[in-house]
């Protein structure tokens, strides 16, 4: 493993199970990973974890800063972090944040800011519970810039490119009519989410569809949803869907095992056909 690349923890929520993060610092260990803890045991303030946060993200030791885990408290963050980087009068951050679902608004919050991306993957108390496949791949695109191809299926035939945004559903939602939701006028829209009822992935759904736009909207990929079936709820919200356009779903992302990474704000094909969907994304620049 190459240690040269420096990784912090840190938890932007509440504080984690310490039984799943002993066993995540383990996997890490084993695998040779060079790592720095920030994780509190104790609970703090939003505003105190924003100044750690900014502390970290703005420093050039650390090439990723790796959640430990997600929770709302994520989204608590995002207006300190913005007092804090105005009146700093910062324009560039330096790490690569990794997470998912809760850590989707801080992902989209420094893409809308900073245009940098982030990736989409298992957090640290996820990594006993990954698959060792989705496991190594993600170890790939974090110290050996692997390229990104995801694999669903079909629900509608296309292809299309544009950036990458999305992450967990609800979250996404969340920053709808709020000034930290990043705009592209040519996306693809990834969601997954998990323990939402059927009535509310779709409310929030068409919340995202009607805030960006159909017309900016050039692909959809839809991941794990919970209990809630992809196929059955894009059949549910069909009729609000951008036409001639690419949709694919059961793509291997979100809070199942088989959680495999991507790159959120970076460009990305979408190819839906033959009864297969391909999401592409090259080699990650950091």
């Amino acid at each position: 493993m190459e240690k040269e690349i420096k990784i912090a923890l840190f938890s932007p929520a509440s504080s984690p199970s310490v039984r799943k993060y002993q066993k995540g610092i383990k996997i890490l260990k084993k695998n040779g990973i060079s790592f720095e803890s920030f994780v509190e045991v104790s609970e703090s303030l939003p505003s105190l974890k924003a100044r750690l946060l900014y502390k970290l993200i703005t420093s050039r030791e650390y090439k990723f800063i790796w959640s430990a885990r997600g929770g709302f408290g994520s989204i608590k963050l995002i207006p300190y972090l913005e007092k804090i980087f105005v009146q700093n009068k910062k324009r560039d951050i330096y790490s690569i944040l990794i997470g998912f679902s809760d850590i989707t608004a801080l992902h989209l919050y420094f893409y809308k800011k900073f245009k940098k991306p982030g990736i989409h993957a298992p957090m640290i108390v996820n990594l006993s519970d990954l698959s060792e496949s989705a496991f190594e791949y993600l170890l790939e695109v974090i110290f050996k810039n692997k390229e990104i191809v995801l694999e669903g299926k079909t629900y509608q035939e296309g292809e299309a490119e544009g950036i990458l945004l999305g992450g967990n559903l609800a979250t996404l939602a969340s920053l709808c009519g709020t000034p930290y939701l990043p705009f592209e006028r040519s996306l693809i829209l990834v969601i997954e989410d998990i323990n939402e009822k059927e009535y509310r992935l779709e409310r929030a759904f068409l919340q995202t569809v009607f805030t960006i736009g159909t017309e900016n909207i050039k692909g959809i990929a839809v991941g794990n949803l919970g209990k809630v079936d992809p196929l059955k709820f894009l059949k549910r919200v069909e009729e609000f869907l951008p036409k001639k356009i690419p949709i694919g779903y059961a793509f291997p992302l979100g809070h199942v095992k088989d959680n495999f990474p991507f790159i959120i704000g970076q460009k990305t094909y979408l190819v839906v056909e033959n009864k297969k969907a391909k999401l592409f994304q090259k080699n990650f620049i950091l």
